[in-house]
């Protein structure tokens, strides 16, 4: 069975605990009552007087308000383009919008007019305005000025006048489909979330009367409705921010049939929670950024149904979205940026966790919160939390709960390791079955790129491709985007082991990893096998400098598949099988290899065009392959271990010896230190189920 099917059934779990429906209730008191009620107007009003964190809040978001009040109105009266676009074609580096129709790269200086640079220009002072309604709204709540209110009146009946004359389009400009405003309704569907927090706080401003609320409702608000709620999605983020939008713009309006529409439809609310979690709460997109992206759209509407009498964090599923990434975070708080995501800290996301403790209580996240503020702490948060120790990593290995994730730990020498063994289901998931990440010395020094902008065609050239990845290529080929299995997952007193298999990325081929650490060694054993002949790429992807870089000569990799963009690749010619490289300092990591593959050299693009990482590959061909290698993580000073190993091809073992360390990988896992063979149970097959 493909991915769909291992995906059906790892998300089984989570469905059973969502109700089917839920009894829908709309507010029927004053404004506000969407995102705050008027009755927690004054409680928040001193929050904002009284705790330092909240004044700080409140005087950014006045000072915010205050230049939003007397800048010229320059809204646009075109839709927008998608932000993916917005970068240089030659280097990805981010473009500076000099004017609306000059737009220059940071990096290399190269200037873009016309289309749809001009476009996503746009989107960008859309945004502008119409996010800016939350923060003039917050701010008529917190001192309510007359040029508050008067200038989130205007941006609103202006935006009312004008836009549902905008054509349908999409990110290809594609007509009768799309946003009006923007090109996506999943980025139109930010904006009213945003716009109805703003609104509803200043819905009782004396500038406004009773036929603008009129044309505000049926110009803007219920238009911007109609054209999300045409653009259906299943499992996705984009359809959790539909569900949000909608929901919150039903609860401003008392339309019960909206708000129903967004939890209790077809593709809403329950249905995200049912089917989009693993069941340990990760988004089933399989990346950091897209998870509390997808987080943020149901906090909007968590929120605002608390507000209405409707306790959506009731369902047991929710509290597993803010526990997940406790388990995947690096030791300093960052995530490994896999597949579509970037490299992000828990720390930056504290004002979930803000929410989140004032929800659960759950001590767990108060280690997180030491540096309090942002608007959803001022609204949602509480005014004092109890003390909380200095935050730290967590120090206990994971398989995760059917996320597809194995993170290995070692918490007295802050190494962890991490291999990437998902679904594969999303478009977000980058086809590298079996990629290998480590953490030492402070930094991530095995890496993994993450992604580029989408408009940008290095993003699929190289990002997307698998030899970017620390995993086996076949043939030159990047991977069929697929599954993985997990066959075994052990820990112990200072160990961690983990082995995993696909036989799926590409026709006729199995690939079997298995992943040992063991205080500061690593021990990596890939084994291939192919019905017909093959060359075997096993890419490793550093951040550092090789301290003794063999000679070598010139000799090209490849010609597709990311191939064609790696730089300086060059064959060694001395039979080099050590490799030191230099971390920070006298620091470093030791990388012994074993048998007899081809090893080349070559630099690929890092986290962004600018950044290089070295490359080291070994390629073997043949109908099978072992890359057997250990790697040990040297503090200034020290030397490395001693090891020996016996790697052999087909269906015989290969072991690896280390220290008083033997690990033998074939049709079993066999893990023995000193004297004792360690038990190393295998988790129970995932049930195939359509």
């Amino acid at each position: 069975m493909g991915s769909l099917v291992l995906m059906c059934a790892a998300l089984a779990a989570a469905a059973a605990d969502v109700p089917a429906s839920l009894e829908i209730r709309v507010p029927g008191g004053p404004h506000p009552r969407v995102y705050v009620t008027a009755d927690e107007l004054p409680a928040l009003r001193a929050r904002a007087e009284t705790q330092p964190w909240a004044t700080e809040a409140k005087r950014a978001i006045l000072e915010e308000a205050a230049a939003l009040a007397v800048e010229p109105m320059d809204i646009p009266h075109e839709g927008g383009q998608w932000t993916h676009w917005y970068s240089c074609k030659k280097d990805g580096g981010p473009l500076n919008a000099e004017s609306p129709t000059r737009h220059v790269c940071q990096t290399c200086g190269e200037a873009y007019s016309g289309p749809p640079y001009d476009q996503v220009y746009a989107t960008h002072r859309h945004g502008h305005w119409l996010g800016g309604v939350e923060t003039l709204g917050l701010a008529h709540m917190l001192d309510p000025r007359p040029e508050f209110a008067e200038r989130l009146r205007a941006i609103l009946m202006e935006y009312a006048s004008f836009y549902e004359t905008l054509p349908l389009h999409d990110v290809n400009n594609a007509p009768d489909r799309g946003g009006r405003v923007l090109s996506q309704t999943l980025d139109e569907s930010v904006l009213l979330c945003q716009m109805v927090l703003g609104y509803d706080l200043a819905y009782n401003a004396p500038c406004f009367s009773p036929e603008d609320h009129a044309a505000i409702r049926d110009g803007l608000i219920l238009p911007m409705v109609k054209t999300i709620q045409a653009n259906l999605r299943a499992i996705s983020n984009w359809q959790s921010w539909h569900n949000a939008a909608v929901g919150c713009a039903g609860l401003l309006l008392g339309d019960a049939e909206l708000v129903d529409w967004a939890v209790n439809g077809r593709n809403g609310f329950l249905y995200q929670m049912g089917k989009s979690l693993f069941p340990g709460g990760m988004w089933y997109e399989e990346c950091p950024s897209y998870h509390f992206y997808a987080l943020s759209a149901h906090v909007y509407l968590l929120e605002a149904a608390a507000r209405a009498g409707m306790d959506l964090y009731a369902v047991p599923v929710v509290k597993g979205m803010f526990d997940a990434p406790l388990r995947q975070a690096l030791p300093d708080l960052t995530f490994v940026p896999f597949h579509d995501s970037d490299r992000l800290s828990i720390l930056s996301q504290r004002q979930y966790y803000e929410i989140a403790f004032a929800r659960y209580g759950d001590p767990a996240y108060l280690p997180l919160l030491g540096g309090r503020g942002g608007v959803w702490t001022l609204l949602w948060g509480r005014d004092t939390l109890p003390p909380a120790p200095e935050a730290k990593e967590p120090a206990v290995s994971t398989a995760g709960e059917g996320e597809g994730l194995v993170v290995i730990r070692d918490a007295e020498n802050e190494t962890a390791l991490y291999l990437d063994y998902g679904p594969g289901r999303s478009g977000h998931v980058q086809p590298a079955k079996l990629n290998m990440v480590l953490y030492a010395h402070g930094d991530i020094r095995f890496a993994d790129p993450g992604r580029l902008p989408y408009g940008n065609p290095m993003h699929r050239q190289w990002f997307c491709q698998t030899i970017a990845h620390n995993t086996v290529v076949v043939n030159g080929a990047t991977q069929k985007r697929t599954h993985a299995t997990l066959k075994a997952f052990a820990t112990g007193e200072g160990y961690a082991l983990c082995r995993a298999a696909c036989d799926t990325a590409y026709k006729g081929v199995t690939l079997d990893r298995t992943l040992l650490l063991r205080g500061n060694t690593v021990v990596d054993v890939f084994r291939c096998a192919s019905a017909e002949e093959a060359t075997f790429d096993l890419p490793l992807h550093f951040v550092g400098t090789l301290k003794n870089e063999p000679a070598a000569e010139p000799a090209p990799l490849g010609e597709k598949d990311g191939y064609q963009h790696l730089q300086h690749p060059r064959r060694c010619t001395d039979g080099t099988r050590e490799f030191m490289i230099a971390t920070e300092g006298d620091r470093g990591i030791h990388v012994r290899l074993f048998g007899d593959p081809e090893v080349f050299l070559a630099e690929g693009h890092g986290e962004d065009m600018k950044t290089l990482w070295p490359m080291l590959l070994q390629r073997v061909k043949g109908k099978s392959a072992c890359f057997a290698a250990v790697y040990q993580i040297l503090d200034a000073g020290a030397a490395p271990a001693p090891a020996s190993a016996k790697a052999k091809t087909g269906k015989k073992d290969t072991t690896i010896e280390t220290g008083d360390l033997r690990l033998t990988v074939g049709e079993e896992t066999i893990l023995k230190i000193g004297d004792e063979v360690i038990p190393l149970p295998c988790p129970e097959p995932t049930p195939e189920k359509e």
